[in-house]
């Protein structure tokens, strides 16, 4: 059950957990940024699917992370041994704790 005082939500981060790693030069996989990070599934609304078709980028899953430093659009996510690539970081200041909005669409390393 979520939780909402006045404009704050508060969110559990128990729909399971992901990895959050780069790559280098080679396409090689570096070692994780994060391990075994809680996150959240999201809904992927209509405005953000349009929104993602108009600029042709295809969008599999958004979940939602604890707000750390350092993720951004070169990273990758894997979650239950799918890898995601991270095609929008969005930062939500109205949750609690802060979290991240993460956009994923399947990739291929």
């Amino acid at each position: 059950m979520k939780i909402k005082i006045g404009n704050i939500e508060f969110t559990t981060f128990n729909d399971g957990v992901c990895n959050i790693f780069t790559t280098d030069e080679d396409n090689e996989r570096v070692p994780n940024k994060y391990t075994n990070l809680g996150f959240e599934n999201r809904v992927l609304g209509f405005k953000r699917y349009f929104e993602a078709s108009a600029r042709q980028i295809n969008v599999n899953r958004v979940i939602r992370i604890p707000q750390l430093p350092g993720i951004d659009n070169y990273d990758y996510v894997e979650i239950d041994k799918v890898i995601y690539g991270v095609k929008m970081v969005q930062p939500m200041y109205d949750t609690n704790p802060l979290s991240t909005d993460l956009t994923l669409d399947k990739a291929i390393i």
